[in-house]
């Protein structure tokens, strides 16, 4: 969240004209967050044997990474580009800037969110078996454990849907949240009806982000009568 944050707030200049700080932190929080991911995607998701040797979940994650590192280097460029045309008062007369930075690498990054959480339920629903806690740290099985899980989900929710209004990725990012949460839903319901079912804290975690990118989605909606950009109503 504090990646995605600064790279939009962070606009003090750096050692070349029109780069500023947050252009450097988009380009180093590519990598860190991506670490995260690689960190979390063989030992902690109990992914099978396919998916870390192969296969398709490995294609899955493998596209994510991709559409997520290519869409912020799109967007790092683009948005460079598009704030020196701010500066200098100078035109987009074939809307490029416009289409590569709003556009195209907004989409892409988004579709590398989508992509991992896939990707990540996915790895975790086909382990052979998961024991309580398995799939995370020896003490996220705790209450701790599970609040920090909350106090992530809620903070992946909020940036989801933040990055969808100012990035205009909604027609993405909202059907999708809603399919997730309801698959949840009725997935968890059938596993409490027929008493199977161990931890599953990578499904919790994207359920719960779900759930409130839809109420901040449902909020922003009714107040603004749309989806529109936070700089469009002058929040940012």
């Amino acid at each position: 969240m504090a990646f995605d944050l600064a790279l939009v707030l962070v606009k003090a200049p750096l050692a070349w004209r029109g780069v500023t700080w947050g252009d450097a932190i988009e380009i180093a929080g590519v990598y860190v967050v991506l670490a995260l991911y690689g960190w979390i995607t063989p030992a902690k998701a109990g992914a099978t044997a396919g998916a870390t040797a192969g296969g398709p979940r490995a294609a899955l994650l493998a596209f994510a990474t991709i559409s997520y590192a290519l869409g912020h280097g799109i967007h790092v460029a683009a948005n460079s580009a598009h704030d020196m045309l701010a500066a200098t008062g100078g035109g987009d007369p074939w809307g490029l800037v416009t289409l590569w930075d709003e556009g195209i690498g907004h989409y892409l990054v988004d579709a590398g969110r989508v992509a991992f959480a896939i990707g990540l339920t996915w790895a975790e629903s086909g382990a052979a078996a998961l024991p309580p806690g398995g799939a995370l740290a020896p003490s996220a099985a705790s209450t701790r454990g599970r609040w920090l899980l909350l106090l992530g989900a809620g903070a992946y929710g909020f940036i989801y849907f933040a990055t969808a209004v100012e990035g205009q990725t909604a027609p993405l990012a909202l059907p999708f949240c809603a399919a997730y949460a309801i698959w949840s839903m009725w997935g968890a319901r059938r596993a409490a009806r027929s008493g199977s079912g161990g931890e599953a804290p990578i499904r919790a975690f994207y359920s719960v982000a779900a759930w409130i990118a839809l109420l901040l989605f449902a909020i922003w909606g009714a107040t603004q009568g749309g989806l529109p950009e936070f700089t469009k109503v002058g929040i940012l």
